[in-house]
């Protein structure tokens, strides 16, 4: 019998009124309460545009195989991320979106071939863990003490349960030894005399106790710990001047360790980093050198028959070793890596033999390609393939709305490819093109800016730094056309764009050398004319630009030389100049606007503090917005009451600042790890801010835009309903 809910008449009603009782909660503005870490504030929504994979750091137990002889890969960097391999190709996901998290991976595959992965959220130096099952993943914290998660490596033993050594970097540098049972995590301290715990490999022996290969590095040497019955025991294995760089542990079916690693003399140059391998047997320790040179990352794995095989990075190769009746073979994998390999900190190669012995490798190529690698070895030889590619989002964003307040950006995007690029989403996604390969690191900014025409089609100043130009490109149905404006002298630096009422652009530019002036560039339809506006010091740093009715224009900029904020407008009479603020170091990263009577607005840093002059009837007057840290690159608009909202960096976390009749209001975005720069506001038809950002830390191309509908706080009596008998 279906069961009827009775609810009373006067809890109906409150519940009525309650819901006519509907407000937003300061609109997401003015509002300082704390929110989670990585969430926007009340009324905001932060969403990734262009978000390319970041990979460092990958531990040496990263790589396994299932049981149908498929790669599965743990990484990360930016983000946790989870790769296998079947029949059709290569799969992804995303285990862990916290920010900073998946450095010194280390995964395990249980008998059903779920995948158990330990690793850093470096964000909180947090060893956490994550497991996958028929729900899907699952992450839990194991140790959220201050600097945990270091060179993790995990084991599974025979019931499944994970067991984790770790480094703690904190206080104490320590081996730490993590387990989970029925009862939940246990942690152990298993070395704590001086910095113990570098460079750590586990393994479980048929017994499911412990077994830890790791550098003492007070001490200088390589150590072997182990677990019995009677508890941890700790030796010395090789006490040689720094050894114990990158071990690699594993254990034969007598339960013998075997454990291959650096031994590198850091003051005598790269010759001095040997390739060693340490065995254990009934009489003791045994020490052999494996290869003599350049020698940075190992991983070691055993055949059926005991036998070690060595994957291992020398100078600018991927290399693998194993040894038989003859000794010890040497064969390069990958020898095109690049000669600058050796000195990145971001290494990591794992090995795995497959149950046939034959060898598997994953790598990082940082150098050349800044791609994921798997090696594996057959009759043939070796097949190299590229599981996956990471880049950088460089900065220089622009944003602008469109009529239907749709987002248009424009970017750098970073190294390796050094591209000028151009986003925008309508109602089925973002989509991103390429407007102009630079061609440079991407190390670089190229001062771009970006405004839409009445059509919605985008036009971008920008600088070729290659060249040393100043280019113009717009898009229209025929797509995107380039144009070089001014190629004399060494441009740099940011420019500004504004388009008149015709469409024809108008530029300002920082001409740096020889000459450091303030330089302004409109097309009619004469073609381009180019002029000289200030020469006076060290000017046009960072300029902004904004045109009158009339179509004339105005410049906001910095004058390094006298420690001067500027501005400058052009009418039928020419160019006029006035030192607007000269208290302090001040006037960088300016941003203008004019209101509705044609009057100046400008957002600018000075003394790292946020200031904000504006003009009228009466003159100038200068206020300071914020003085809390260290400000960064404001960008400005002006509401339909001329009220001035203004984006920021300070102090490595996004603001947003706006002005009523009240005075100013600041939100602070809490990003809990992730950096914030190179920020960009427009206003959309209902008067909401939109800003686009870099979130420096993960290298990603962030939008974060207002909502009032997402504010929308409703409270309700608590009203007990029963059901009917």
């Amino acid at each position: 019998m279906k069961k009827k809910l009775l609810v009373s008449k006067v809890s109906l009603r409150a519940t009525l009124l309650a819901l006519v009782f509907v407000y937003f909660l300061g609109l997401g503005r003015g509002q300082a309460a704390p929110f989670a870490a990585s969430a926007a504030p009340p009324g905001w929504e932060i969403e990734c545009v262009d978000c390319p994979k970041l990979f460092n750091q990958m531990g040496e137990r990263s790589l396994q195989l299932d049981a149908a002889g498929r790669a599965h890969i743990a990484y990360g960097g930016d983000y946790l991320y989870y790769a296998w391999q079947d029949e059709t190709g290569w799969h992804y996901e995303t285990v862990d979106s916290g920010s900073k998290t998946g450095q010194y991976t280390s995964l395990a595959l249980d008998s059903n071939g779920y995948a158990h992965i330990s690793y850093q959220d470096a964000t909180n130096s947090d060893l956490k863990y994550a497991y996958q099952d028929a729900a899907g993943w699952h992450i839990e914290t194991v140790d959220d003490s201050r600097g945990a998660g270091w060179f993790t490596s995990l084991a599974l033993d025979d019931s499944g349960n994970p067991h984790i050594g770790y480094q703690i970097q904190g206080l104490n540098y320590d081996l730490k030894y993590a387990f989970r049972d029925v009862g939940g995590w246990h942690i152990e301290t298993v070395d704590s005399v001086g910095y113990a715990g570098y460079y750590l490999s586990l393994a479980l022996d048929q017994s499911g106790y412990a077994h830890i290969s790791y550098q003492h590095a007070s001490k200088n040497d390589l150590r072997y710990a182990y677990q019995d019955t009677g508890g941890w025991h700790v030796e010395t294995v090789d006490s040689d001047w720094d050894a114990g760089f990158q071990t690699s542990l594993a254990l034969d079916g007598s339960g013998y360790a075997h454990i291959s690693y650096v031994n590198a003399d850091l003051y005598f140059g790269l010759e001095t980093y040997e390739l060693k391998y340490a065995t254990q047997d009934a009489a003791g320790w045994h020490i052999e050198t494996v290869d003599s040179a350049g020698i940075l990352d190992t991983s070691l794995a055993l055949d059926s028959n005991g036998a070690p095989h060595i994957s291992y990075l020398k100078y600018d190769a991927m290399m693998f070793a194993y040894r038989d009746a003859d000794g010890w073979q040497n064969e390069k994998v990958d020898s095109e890596l690049g000669e600058s390999y050796y000195f990145s900190a971001d290494f990591g190669n794992v090995l795995t033999l497959d149950s046939s012995g034959i060898p598997h490798i994953s790598y990082f190529d940082n150098h050349l390609n800044n791609e994921l690698m798997y090696a594996s070895r057959d009759a043939g030889g070796w097949a190299i393939e590229t599981v996956d590619s990471e880049g950088e989002i460089g900065g220089d964003t622009s944003l602008a709305l469109d009529s239907s307040d749709d987002p248009h950006l424009i970017y750098m995007d970073g190294y390796p490819n050094g591209n000028l690029k151009y986003a925008f989403r309508d109602a089925s996604g973002w989509y991103i093109e390429t407007v102009d390969s630079l061609g440079y690191d991407g190390t670089q900014d190229a001062g771009s800016a970006l405004v839409l025409d009445g059509n919605g089609n985008p036009h971008i100043s920008f600088i070729d730094f290659v060249n040393n130009d100043l280019r113009y490109a717009y898009r229209d149905v025929d797509g995107w056309h380039i144009e070089t404006v001014d190629s004399e002298g060494y441009l740099s630096l940011s420019t500004s764009l504004a388009l008149d009422g015709s469409g024809n652009p108008h530029i300002s530019y920082y001409d740096n050398y020889p000459n450091s002036d303030l330089k302004y560039a409109y097309r009619d339809t004469g073609g381009w004319h180019i002029e000289t506006v200030d020469t006076e010091g060290e000017v046009g740093f960072d300029p902004s630009l904004a045109l009158d009715a009339n179509g004339y224009a105005h410049i906001s900029y910095p004058d390094i030389t006298n420690s001067q904020l500027k501005y400058a407008s052009r009418d039928a009479g020419g160019w006029h100049i006035e030192i607007v603020d000269n208290r302090g170091e001040r006037g960088f990263y300016t941003a203008l606007a004019l209101d509705g009577s044609g009057y100046p607005h400008i957002s600018y840093e000075a003394n790292a503090a946020l200031r904000y002059v504006y003009q009228d009837a009466g003159g100038w007057h200068i206020e300071t917005v914020d003085s809390e840290g260290t400000v960064v690159e404001p960008s400005l608009a002006l509401d339909s009451n001329g009220y001035a909202h203004i984006s920021y960096e300070a102090n490595a976390a996004l603001k947003y600042a706006y002005r009523e009749a009240g005075g100013w209001r600041i939100i602070t975005f809490n990003s809990e790890g992730s950096v914030a720069f190179d920020t960009s506001l427009a206003l959309d038809s209902n008067g909401d801010p939109q800003i686009s950002y870099i979130d420096e830390t993960n290298e990603d191309l962030m939008y974060a835009s207002f909502n009032p509908s997402l504010n929308l706080r409703c409270y309700l009596p608590l009203t007990v309903i029963q059901p009917a008998p």
